[in-house]
């Protein structure tokens, strides 16, 4: 999720690669906790909701309100605790996606970042990348580039890692592992994480074009998702867990691969 405030990291900002990779870490735990805070707070709200109506009630007697102002009020916060009942009988699922989406955009821009970062720090990885693309388009730019031409690069070559990777667009882990050797990073994604981290993908994608619900395809990838027959895929704080679980195991694997480069 994006923050109005940068997180204070150990790392200092002018190590641009590790900076990058520790930035990225740090709003994957953060979001890795929305979900758990959100539902604390529903449920405290819950709870407290019977003492705000009595306070209203006992407030409007002493400054004599009037009652139809009164009434609009526990009007409101009746219709503030069906809502809350309807989140807590689907098991919060719809905060659930929240935090999920949102994890998933940190998880994205924060892999782009760090592959800028890469581009703007390592000449050797600005030709390699360069050299994917038309040598009009930016092998004639000068080197180092500017941070929004790195930013440019780092999200063209994950469309170019799509097509020279087998199934790419559904193996977005070795997808991944593609565009990164071309940088001269090598990077080990853990075979469970990897596995896990597509199956997310998926789902992001599914939540975000088809209302969660799943097609064929699908289903044939992950059958053990098509739970509730042609209906929305739930987001579980379990299921929320192991999506990031994996995003963090591969910010971690990206890290190592990176001190193997030597540019820690």
């Amino acid at each position: 999720m994006p923050e109005l405030q940068d997180p204070t990291l150990g790392t200092p900002s002018r190590n641009k690669i590790m900076y990058a990779i520790q930035q990225t870490g740090s709003r994957l735990i953060g979001d890795g906790f929305i979900a758990g805070y959100l539902i604390d707070c529903l449920k405290m709200a819950e709870g407290l909701i019977p003492v705000h109506k009595y306070m209203m009630s006992k407030e409007a007697m002493q400054r004599g309100i009037a009652t139809d102002i009164i009434t609009q009020r526990n009007a409101q916060t009746d219709d503030n605790l069906r809502w809350l009942k309807q989140m807590e009988s689907e098991d919060f699922h719809r905060v659930n996606v929240l935090s999920f989406l949102s994890l998933w955009a940190a998880y994205e821009s924060g892999n782009e970042n760090i592959i800028a970062a890469i581009l703007e720090s390592q000449q050797s990885a600005a030709d390699s990348a360069a050299g994917k693309f038309p040598p009009t388009k930016y092998a004639a730019l000068q080197w180092p580039w500017t941070e929004d031409i790195c930013l440019d690069v780092a999200s063209k070559l994950d469309q170019k890692a799509k097509s020279a990777t087998p199934d790419g667009g559904w193996d977005i882990a070795a997808r991944l592992t593609t565009l990164f050797s071309w940088l001269g990073v090598d990077i080990e994604i853990p075979a469970r994480s990897a596995a896990c981290l597509n199956e997310a993908s998926m789902v992001r994608n599914v939540l975000l074009h088809r209302y969660g619900r799943l097609g064929p395809r699908d289903i044939e990838r992950a059958p053990h998702l098509d739970e509730r027959g042609n209906k929305a895929i739930k987001i579980t704080r379990s299921r929320l867990r192991q999506y990031s679980d994996a995003v963090r195991v591969v910010n971690v694997s990206i890290m190592i691969g990176v001190e193997k480069a030597g540019w820690a």
